[in-house]
């Protein structure tokens, strides 16, 4: 069985070793480097027939190769190593191949700016290049330094010097700022820029896969309206064009599709959480709670998780003579944060975690956000202490344009579980009923699961 591996620092959480367990017959191990004279002793090893490499070595590599692909030259990055059948070792470059499917007709004539100026960003400008791009300017925090580097062949600025370029139309990052479990960080917020400056954007691209929807991707989203892109499509067409190098083949465009199609929605289905949200008494928690068991997945409420921070119930603390919601408002927001970088598990907020913005980026980081809606005159607000006394009216008016603002799917919950069954006399109603709107609900899940997995939008 042949054996490949990735080189590369802080790759625990990649998805790549799950890719390739999914593209063949072959062991793909994730390998720990912690400076760049440690990779030359793994190139020595004969039992890996090939390496993919990545941040931060995507240069430093290239100083124990042998030989260079004409992509690998030309942007002075190598993410795939092959070994030759005489010993010597060539570097290749994917990223090229990868980012060259990604943006696939929507760049031609488009003026583009790259925030970074390392191998990926440089492998990016070279396809925006290649693809008819009117402009290209690469974004660092060090322009003047990065110009120098071999390989940026394109204007270079400060990102506190953007101005000029507030009308450019497509934005790429191609900094891993922003990747997990970093959820709330973007390289823009970061240097104090904000996207709604960019108001002829028409399309954002993330390089990172893992938030699938990356705190760039949704600021671009909301503040200029545009289209977004998240790099997952990326890299499992790397993961193919690697291996067609290792085992000197061609995939058409065909089948790279339709394996594209096929790991994409395996990888989502893993990656994703699935978040309930809606007014308190609409039946969140009861209704995922049981989907969680039925599916096998964890389930999280941020209730309970809020109070196991605060040591002491919510109703405590909101009471005259507790804290306040100020500080439960802030327990809450830490509790989001530590559930929100559990993949694949059942999420239920409380009524108001979403009035705090940064609790739906989060949420909806790598999740699939579900708006359970019940009719006023059903909602339970009974030990609901943040729902006593409130005009539940005004509560809906405030609150329902966030839900529906942040949900991928709304959820009618209009239903009393065991009611009608209990008519007639019919026992153990209520689980019946409950499991049997659980799967309607698992089943409206996998469809937008199917249909992520298929379009080429985040």
């Amino acid at each position: 069985m042949k054996r490949f591996a990735l080189l590369g620092k802080d790759i625990q959480h990649s998805q790549a070793k799950r890719v390739h367990a999914e593209l063949g017959d072959h062991e793909y191990v994730l390998v720990e480097i912690e400076k760049p004279e440690d990779i030359q002793e793994f190139f020595r090893d004969d039992r890996i027939d090939g390496f993919n490499i990545t941040h931060p070595y995507n240069t430093d590599v290239i100083a124990y190769l042998d030989e260079l692909s004409e992509d690998a030259e030309r942007t002075q990055s190598v993410n795939v190593v092959k070994r030759l059948p005489d010993g010597r070792l060539k570097g290749y470059n994917t990223d090229m191949t990868g980012f060259r499917y990604l943006v696939r007709g929507s760049v031609e004539g488009r003026r583009c700016l790259v925030l970074g100026t390392g191998g990926a960003a440089r492998s990016a400008a070279a396809v925006l290049d290649d693809m008819g791009a009117s402009d290209i300017v690469m974004v660092s925090r060090d322009p003047e330094s990065a110009a120098g580097k071999k390989g940026v062949c394109h204007e270079t600025a400060a990102y506190d010097r953007l101005a000029p370029y507030y009308h450019y139309e497509v934005m790429v990052n191609c900094t891993p700022v922003g990747r997990y479990p970093d959820l709330g960080d973007s390289p823009l917020a970061e240097n104090k820029v904000s996207v709604r400056l960019f108001s002829d954007l028409e399309l954002a691209i993330d390089l990172v896969y893992n938030p699938y929807r990356t705190k760039f991707l949704q600021d671009a989203k909301r503040l200029t309206r545009c289209n977004t892109k998240s790099g997952m499509d990326m890299l499992i067409v790397q993961a193919i064009s690697s291996l067609n190098i290792w085992y000197d083949r061609e995939t058409d465009h065909e089948e790279v599709d339709l394996m594209l199609r096929k790991i994409k929605r395996k990888l989502l289905e893993s990656q994703l959480n699935v978040v309930a949200v809606g007014l308190p008494g609409s039946g969140k928690t009861t209704i995922f709670r049981r989907y969680a068991y039925e599916l096998g997945q964890k389930f999280i409420d941020i209730d309970e998780e809020t109070e196991k921070l605060m040591g002491q119930s919510i109703t405590d603390v909101m009471s005259d003579y507790g804290i306040g919601e100020e500080y439960f408002r802030a327990m809450e927001h830490q509790a989001v944060k530590d559930a929100a970088v559990i993949r694949g598990s059942v999420i239920a907020t409380g009524g108001g975690t979403l009035l705090n913005p940064l609790n739906r980026d989060f949420l909806k980081a790598n999740g699939i956000v579900i708006y359970v809606k019940r009719p006023l005159d059903m909602l339970n607000i009974k030990g609901k202490p943040l729902s006593v006394n409130i005009d539940l009216t005004k509560l809906f008016n405030d609150r329902d344009r966030i839900y529906r603002m942040t949900a991928d799917m709304v959820l009618l919950n209009s239903r009393i579980f065991g009611e009608i069954k209990a008519r007639t006399g019919e026992g153990n109603s209520y689980n019946y009923e409950l499991k049997g709107f659980v799967y309607f609900i698992a089943r409206k899940v996998q469809k937008y699961l199917n249909e992520l997995a298929a379009d080429i939008w985040t």
